[in-house]
Order: C-alpha cells, then structure tokens, then sequence
C-alpha cells in the first residue's frame, strides 16, 4: 500500500474498513457486534501510548462542523475512553466517510442531492497519499508537491497542470530506463515528470521561441532560476534584471556564468544516441558515439559548433552552447535562463533531447518492425489555449525572398483538429514498441454528452465547426445556464465512460486501454486517453 501511495497522484489514502452501513449508527452498531478477536484489533491501534485522530469526510456533499460533531458523538461506543487524540501528529489516523447520490431532477441535468447517505465507512488510514491535509505538521507531502508550478524556474502560458502531468506519466507506466517522447512539449511540463521517473525524454517543438525562452516562456521563481544557473554554469553567477519596456510578466532574472570557468558540457544529445545503440536500433552509430561520449572528469570547454568532430546533430539543442548576451538581449526578444532546460538543471533531471520540428513532416528515424519509443505522452495544441500550426504556406500571401538562410524560420498554417489526431495516432503506431503507452489529453465539448444543442441556444442556431469556433464563435455566443458545471459534478451523464469512445480518434494497431473526463469551464472538457500499441504481426522462424 505505501509502495502505492508513493507514485500516485490521485489515491488520497488506503484504508481498512472496520465497519459500513447505511448510516453511522448502524455502522457502530455492526462493529460491536463483531468477535472479540476484531475488537482487539481494533484496539491495538488506538490504546495508550498511541494517539489518533478522527477525519469526517463527505463525498458529494459539504457539511457543516456541527455535522462532524455529531458524528464523532455517535463514533463514542466503539472507543473505550482511554485512548489518547491528537490532532497535529497522530499515530493513526481513523476515517468516518459518508458518498451521497444525486438525483435526476428537471430543472437541471446534475439534480439535487439527496439529504441520505449512500452508504458510510469506518476505516483505519493504512498508507497516506497526496497531502490530505498540508495544515498538519507531520503531514504526507505528495512527492510531486516539489514540482508544483509557482516553484518551476520558468513557465510558459500554456504550461501543464503538474498534477496531471505527474498522472499522464503514471497512465503511461514511465519507467527508468525508458525512452519516452513528447511530440508537443512546449516548455516541457510534462518532459519533467518523466525525467523524474528516469526516463530518457525527447521532445518536440515547432516554436523556437518556446524552446529558446525568447518572449514567449518567462521566469516565474527569480531565486529558483538562481539555483538552475549555478548547476549549469557554475558557483559564480550573479542575477541581474533584464531591462524591459514590455509588461511584468516578461520581466525575468538573467543568470550570468564567469568567463573564467568554463562547464563541461551533459551532452543529453550524445546519451540518447548511446541509448539506441546500446539497445541494438542503430549499431551503426556504434563508432561514431564511442568518440563523442564526454568523459566524466574531462574539464574541457566545449568543442566548436562548426567543427565537423561535434557529434550533437545541428537540429538538437543540448542547452549548454555558449550564447552571446545581445543575441539574447537584442531588442528585449530573449532571457537567458529562461530555456526550456533549465528547469531540469533546477531539480538536477536528465536533459532531454529537444528537435526543433513539425509533428506533420517528422524528422524520427523508421523502425517499423519493432519500434523504439516505451511511451509517447503530449498535450496537444487544439487551437483553444495555443494555436495549432504545422508548416506551410498561404497561397494568397506574397513570396518572400530570405536573403540569411541561418536565420530563416519557415512560415506556417493552421493545423487542423482531425489531422493533428490523425498524424498522433500514426506517430504512435510507427514508433511504440509493443505494448507501450499513448497518453494524450483530448478536449470535447460537454454540451454533446448532455443533449445540449449549442446551436440553438449559444449561437442562434450557427453550426459549429472547430472547437475553438465552439469557445469563440465569430458573432459571440450567449450562456447557457446547463453548462455551468461543477469540476466536482458526480452526474451520470458525464461519467458514463461508455460515451467516450464516440469522442476519441481510433488507429487499427492501438487498443484503447482507459479515459477519464475533466470539467473545465465553458461547458468544455478534456479526456485523459490512454492507448496501448498491439503486438507486431511477426514473419513464422524457419
């Protein structure tokens, strides 16, 4: 159970239950009629010296404190009178828990609750989870809890929530060792909880800006990009304010190494191509990888980029190149410091490999017959929070003739929602291994699970057609009251899995292993998907 605990993100706790019923005094009443060998049990836990405490917890309804008491009034016969509470560092932890239904209503689709207890549960608190409760001192703190968002050294606008990236990795299974892949990494949320599990991670990202801190990513903790800077470059760095004229939010600490001690480079490029050797995909890199390796005491700067002996391909950015402040600087468009590695140099992860590339023209080496990635877990850009782009060029846009070929960025289109799907699930089905994990987050529109037709109620009967035209209709759309949806709803309709299905874009060499649906505002929500590559057909031996 503790060994549960430890890697989960959502259990809070596990329990043993000591008794159940409808309510609580029929719950008391079964737990003493029970043998004296389980009322000794019991007591073992809660006699003297050992202190406890009592949690009342309600699923589907908020009580008031005069409800709790009354339960702890009616808990009294199971308790000797000896034993000793309390509350800020118990030796056990005792749960009295109560789930309510809703009932269907007419007014609206969630219905009120009912004022009767589904069923209630006297148990003992076997292994803690998640902080159940970050006011106690000798509370469990989640292991995840370090990477919460306000403690990451940089963020981006569409970073991901660290709780579900921590739970999008569980869903995929990561493991140390594994070679995981975020097509779509962003900033990288959920690169970092992979490598926390040991992966070996390579991302994604068409965006350079994204990748470079340019503009886009930003410095949320100053001091934490402090600590970063000083494991990648060294003891001497100062933090100095970048001069600005834009808004706070791009306002960034800049760590400065000395020029006097220079790093050895980590070269994550150069490890991941040891990997898929090592692994038996590319034996012809065997030579090639032995030369580039960097020895662990070797203190030598790092070799010249243009040097046709540097192994790093030119298209992985291994975030140790020495860059000039004022390409940085140069009219306020960068922050150093504000990379997408440098919340890994933070919390001492592995660097992940990133490519600067388009998910529709992938640059990843074929392996068709077996594949080489464990797992692929991403959040794509649908085009709601960050715009979707592949790309591309507009045809009705004048041709422009680029004179510096170095500084070229290629234009780009709009990426369409069935296309972006398509293209994930046929990176998953040429690059997993057997067996291994697709987890992506997927939005719906919740107004098709309920009946609600938004066309005749938002948007004075205009069909939708993107999702984003579905949260930001041309002409405007008005409420909908039945869409005021609580991220807590326990309604049928929206947590009939059997739906999902409808919902999720399919590929004949996945299995759909599990979704789960979160409310977000606006009567939208999101499936976290989990798919499962099926074996390969293999040729009959001789």
């Amino acid at each position: 159970a503790k060994k549960l605990c430890e890697r989960s993100v959502l259990v809070k706790a596990v329990l043993e239950v000591w008794s159940s019923g409808p309510t609580f005094r029929e719950a008391v009443a079964s737990a003493l009629a029970h043998d004296q060998s389980a009322k000794d049990r019991r007591r073992s836990f809660v006699a003297p010296p050992k202190t406890f405490q009592i949690r009342v917890e309600f699923f589907g309804k908020t009580a008031a404190m005069e409800e709790k008491k009354a339960i702890f009034d009616t808990l009294r016969p199971i308790f000797v009178g000896d034993e000793v509470a309390n509350l800020h560092s118990p030796d056990v932890t005792l749960w009295a828990l109560e789930e309510y239904n809703h009932q269907t209503g007419e007014k609206t689709h969630v219905g009120p609750r009912t004022s009767i207890p589904n069923r209630v549960f006297i148990a003992r608190q076997v292994a803690g989870g998640r902080s159940i409760d970050k006011k106690l001192k000798s509370g469990e703190k989640a292991y995840f809890h370090k990477y919460d968002l306000s403690q990451r050294a940089v963020l981006g606008p569409t970073t991901l929530d660290n709780e579900l990236a921590f739970l999008m990795a569980n869903c995929a299974r990561v493991q140390s060792g594994h070679l995981a892949m975020e097509p779509f990494c962003g900033t990288g949320g959920i690169m970092v909880a992979m490598s926390h599990f040991g992966a070996r991670v390579t991302g994604g990202e068409i965006d350079i800006r994204v990748v470079k801190g340019w503009r886009v990513a930003y410095t949320k903790n100053k001091q934490a990009a402090l600590e970063a800077a000083r494991n990648r470059h060294g003891e001497d760095v100062q933090l100095r304010e970048r001069p600005t004229k834009t808004k706070d939010k791009f306002k960034a600490g800049t760590a400065k190494a000395a020029p006097s001690s220079p790093a050895a480079p980590s070269s994550p490029g150069v490890l991941a191509m040891k990997h898929l050797v090592d692994i038996g995909i590319t034996p012809e890199l065997a030579p090639f990888v032995a030369t580039c390796t960097p020895s662990a005491s070797s203190s030598a700067p790092p070799p010249d980029s243009s040097s046709p002996q540097n192994c790093n391909n030119k298209n992985i950015n291994n975030g140790n190149n020495e860059e000039k402040e004022d390409r940085y600087e140069k009219d306020g468009k960068g922050v150093p410091g504000s990379d997408i590695f440098t919340n890994f140099y933070q919390y001492n992860l592995l660097q992940p490999d990133i490519v600067v590339c388009d998910n529709a023209a992938r640059p990843w080496r074929d392996v068709a017959s077996k594949g080489w990635f464990d797992c692929i877990v991403t959040d794509p850009p649908y085009g709601v929070r960050a715009a979707s782009k592949k790309q591309g060029r507009d045809p009705a846009k004048a041709v422009n003739i680029v004179d510096i070929h170095g500084a070229y960025i290629p234009p780009k289109v709009s990426y369409g929602e069935d296309e972006l799907a398509s293209d994930l699930m046929s990176l998953a089905s040429e690059y997993l291994v057997d067996g291994g994990r697709l987890v992506f987050l997927q939005p719906v529109d919740l107004a098709d699970f309920l009946g609600i037709d938004r066309a005749a109620s938002e948007r004075d009967g205009v069909v939708k057609g993107s999702l984003r035209e579905t949260v930001y209709p041309e002409k405007g759309r008005k409420k909908d009251p039945r869409l005021c949806i609580s991220e807590t709803t326990r309604d049928p309709l929206l947590l009939d899995e059997t739906k999902y299905a409808d919902y999720i874009p399919c590929h004949q060499d996945l299995r759909l292993a599990g979704a789960s649906l979160q409310i977000l505002s606006g009567g939208l929500g999101r499936l976290l998907v989990t798919m499962e590559r099926l074996p390969r057909l293999r040729p009959p031996q001789p």
